[in-house]
């Protein structure tokens, strides 16, 4: 396998790009990338310096388990803003949690229903707050409370 090997895009499916581009600006904190005419709706955002998100209004189905993960430099922000949207999903994967590794695990729908997990470096420092909230499992945090 080669070391310059990356993944470049991840594309995704929505119904209405308008939509679609106000939860990955606004919820996600994405930037929006050159796009160029693809013949249909479509928007580019960066995750990065090399990867991006393809957002394209094209009929498709959305797949219930398949998602993508973004490790995030805000939880607190992305998980806030996507809590307030009543966006958190935790009927496909369970719970959001901490893991024994320290990495955060939540998963959120876009407006489309696709399935995006998010998580942050084991070291970030998360409100504890959120592990005061019902659907989110406290398990493995005791360790890394900050209190």
């Amino acid at each position: 396998m080669s070391d310059g090997l990356s993944i470049q895009h991840v594309n995704v499916m929505v119904d209405d790009l308008t939509v679609a581009d106000a939860f990955y600006t606004e919820v996600l904190g994405l930037e929006r990338a050159p796009t160029p005419d693809l013949g249909f709706p479509a928007q580019f955002y960066r995750v990065g310096d090399f990867q991006q998100i393809h957002v394209n209004q094209l009929v498709d189905v959305h797949p219930q388990r398949s998602h993508f993960c973004l490790r995030v430099d805000d939880f607190n922000g992305v998980f806030e803003r996507a809590r307030e949207r009543d966006l958190i999903d935790t009927a496909t994967w369970g719970k959001v949690c901490r893991l024994p590794s320290g990495v955060m695990q939540a998963f959120v729908r876009d407006p489309s229903a696709n399935l995006i997990e998010l998580s942050c470096a084991p070291d970030q420092p998360v409100d504890d707050a959120v592990f005061e909230l019902d659907f989110v499992d406290p398990q493995f945090d005791e360790d890394y409370r900050s209190s």
